[in-house]
């Protein structure tokens, strides 16, 4: 995995159970994707990377243990108000 900066956290968590919707997967909280902006995480269920809504494809490139090691978009989570995540919500 690339190296996270010392400002960064991680995702806030997506109010809204996303079971139902298509595209989505397990998220671990030491994966890449955990701290990258795109994604609505929801820890323990599944998640989904805001991308695959808008592309179809869930860009991350994962291990042959399923965690994502790169990301051609990945987009490093360092807002400090989490209202700012919940407010950009896909659905």
């Amino acid at each position: 995995m690339c190296h996270i900066p010392a400002d960064a956290r991680q995702t806030g968590i997506y109010p809204v159970s996303l079971k139902n919707q298509p595209g989505c997967c397990s998220i671990s909280d030491d994966d890449l994707c955990a701290w990258c902006s795109h994604l609505c995480y929801r820890p323990g269920e599944l998640s989904l990377c805001r991308l695959f809504i808008t592309d179809g494809i869930w860009p991350a490139r994962s291990d042959a243990d399923g965690y994502a090691q790169s990301c051609p978009s990945f987009h490093l989570n360092q807002t400090t108000h989490s209202d700012n995540i919940i407010a950009d919500q896909p659905y």
